[in-house]
């Protein structure tokens, strides 16, 4: 359960970065947002005392100006949770970045399962302009980008990393690494392993240059989605909740 995750470790830093213009004060306006997060079944990571858990939101109380969120998938940390007096949340749904601290969250049943009722932030931020987390992708089963250049011949290359806005293709043959930015590779084949194929035009907008550790020349083409249809991004979404959460595992815990 993670979206495109912001990993700083202090809110009001990273907030004091956030023109006042995207800070929402109202008890309204912030029920409208936390909605939206509701409403789109977006991921959402919860920080507190060194621990995080990804969760989504179930229900906004704007009444009682009360949120409702899942629990997470580590028992240590919703025992833990309770405990703590401040709730880090963030979330980027669509690429828009939504940050907010509430206080002390209580566990609740909602649904028929374990779930946390917190109340509603003083202020939320919510930046209308799209941002995205980047995910590295896995080393030893690599994910692949396979298509033709404009001249028709084949290629087939590596993704060294991906997001909702775009991949990072990595290869050594030198024709590849030879276009430039601007340069535009329709009907690519993405192939993300088990979680199946997708179809996407590509615009490179960040070619560089890499030696590896034998000194061998690779090329690191950094690509943006000319389009993103609703079910390739759910598709991406799910990718990259699911290698962020499995990296997340194996970061050790104080």
């Amino acid at each position: 359960m993670i979206a495109d995750l912001f990993l700083d470790s202090d809110l009001a830093e990273a907030a004091s970065e956030i023109h006042p213009d995207f800070a929402q004060h109202h008890p309204l306006q912030i029920a409208v947002c936390l909605r939206k997060l509701v409403s789109g079944q977006d991921f959402v990571t919860v920080e507190f005392g060194g621990r995080q858990i990804v969760t989504q939101l179930l229900d906004v109380d704007s009444r009682n100006a009360r949120l409702i969120f899942d629990a997470g998938s580590v028992a240590a940390d919703n025992q833990a949770l309770p405990a703590s007096n401040r709730l880090v949340f963030r979330s980027l749904p669509g690429g828009i970045r939504t940050e907010f601290i509430s206080a002390r969250a209580e566990p609740i049943v909602f649904d028929g399962r374990l779930a946390f009722e917190a109340p509603f932030p003083a202020v939320l931020y919510c930046v209308q302009r799209r941002e995205y987390f980047r995910v590295q992708t896995p080393v030893l089963a690599p994910y692949t980008a396979s298509g033709r250049y404009a001249d028709g011949d084949a290629f087939m290359v590596e993704l060294q990393d991906l997001s909702l806005g775009g991949v990072a293709l990595r290869t050594a043959n030198a024709h590849f690494g030879s276009l430039e930015a601007g340069s535009i590779l329709q009907g690519v084949t993405v192939r993300l392993g088990d979680y199946g194929t997708l179809k996407l035009d590509l615009e490179i907008v960040a070619p560089r240059q890499t030696l590896n550790a034998s000194g061998e020349r690779r090329f690191v083409m950094g690509c943006r989605f000319v389009a993103l249809p609703g079910l390739a991004e759910r598709m991406l979404q799910r990718v990259i909740t699911q290698l962020e959460t499995k990296r997340q595992a194996l970061v050790p815990r104080d």
